[in-house]
């Protein structure tokens, strides 16, 4: 560290002190030389960060059977079992730079093998939840993993046709009863015809969704459908 950074860090935490998102802790501004660098420790403490826990396991779940693959990021548990509900339901906007950081470390553990898709997509909300949220969290990260990986993302062809209480209302048995066949539909089927999608979500839990979406998109005509989300509830 040299002096000329060390002052300018001093003032930065003196005139705009921050605070890790999710417990309030005093952080540090980075060095002058890095403060246009994006990390974790800009957004988050070390003890939010080491309660991080990177998903390891497969999910295993019949309900998945029209998904050829699955990936996720992180198990719902510990830190981000705080940060996406925060970021999904409570309008904190300051969230969005730290899930973006979560997506593209997700993706570059992950080695995704991008042959294995051409288009991105996201699993859509029916109009009355978006009216309520003001967006969709599936296609933020969806948005993500275009600018990442290189590949086309496409908005709106996807639709949820029938408004269904929110997944994460209800009980593990609920949610893999409530969603039907014809809950999501396809605009125009060319779009996807033989396409190899990537379908992104923000929480897999029973499997119930990203697998009753890729049947969708399968009856439309896509080649494959391989499902990415943020983080997977333990099963």
């Amino acid at each position: 560290m040299n002096q000329r950074s060390s002052y300018l860090s001093v003032l930065l935490d003196i005139v705009a002190p921050r605070s890790c998102l999710l417990c309030s802790q005093f952080l540090s501004h980075p060095l002058a030389s890095a403060l246009e660098k994006e990390s974790l420790e800009n957004y988050l403490c070390s003890s939010c960060r080491n309660q991080l826990e990177i998903c390891e396991h497969p999910f295993a779940s019949g309900r998945l059977s029209q998904v050829d693959k699955f990936f996720s990021g992180y198990q719902y548990t510990g830190s981000i079992a705080r940060i996406i509900p925060a970021w999904k339901y409570h309008h904190r906007n300051e969230f969005f730079p730290l899930i973006k950081i979560l997506i593209y470390l997700t993706i570059s553990r992950l080695n995704l093998p991008e042959s294995d898709f051409n288009l991105i997509l996201a699993v859509p909300l029916s109009c009355k939840a978006l009216r309520k949220r003001d967006f969709n969290q599936a296609l933020f990260i969806a948005a993500c993993s275009s600018s990442i990986l290189g590949l086309p993302l496409v908005a709106g062809q996807l639709v949820k046709n029938i408004h269904t209480p929110q997944q994460a209302s209800l009980d593990r048995h609920a949610r893999a009863y409530n969603l039907t066949a014809d809950t999501f539909g396809v605009i125009d089927p060319e779009v996807v015809r033989d396409r190899k999608i990537l379908l992104c979500d923000d929480v897999l839990t029973t499997g119930a969704t990203l697998g009753t979406v890729a049947g969708s998109l399968k009856g439309a005509g896509a080649a494959s459908v391989t499902a990415l989300t943020l983080a997977q509830v333990g099963n």
